[in-house]
């Protein structure tokens, strides 16, 4: 009987994959302010409404709530789902807000 070890290498390709995958888009969230706190955007859309907000509707945190999908702390582990050229959307993999899936700014994400 001739077994094949086809099964086992597929496992072991698709196992390094992804390894190499989340460890190379593994990231943390950083304020460009020094804020405690970053702003994840439902989409590109509601981030680009936010950053043309006057100053006194950014303050108003019922004005900012509806365009966000969660707040977190600086330096809450993230993934890299997909990221173009000025955002990028994320999940945010720790803490209270794990899970939370949006988009912020490219600027806002650092290497761990």
């Amino acid at each position: 009987m001739n077994r094949s070890p086809r099964p086992l290498v597929i496992t072991a390709v698709a196992l390094v994959a992804a390894t190499t995958a989340t460890s190379a888009t593994a990231k943390v969230l950083r304020s460009q302010d020094g804020t405690a706190t970053v702003f994840v955007f439902k989409d590109a859309f509601t981030l680009d409404r936010f950053s043309k907000l006057s100053g006194s509707a950014v303050s108003d945190a019922n004005a900012v709530e509806t365009l966000l999908t969660c707040k977190v702390p600086q330096g809450s582990r993230i993934i890299v789902l997909g990221s173009g050229y000025r955002t990028a959307f994320v999940r945010v993999t720790d803490g209270s807000a794990s899970g939370c899936e949006g988009t912020v700014p490219v600027a806002n994400i650092r290497d761990e």
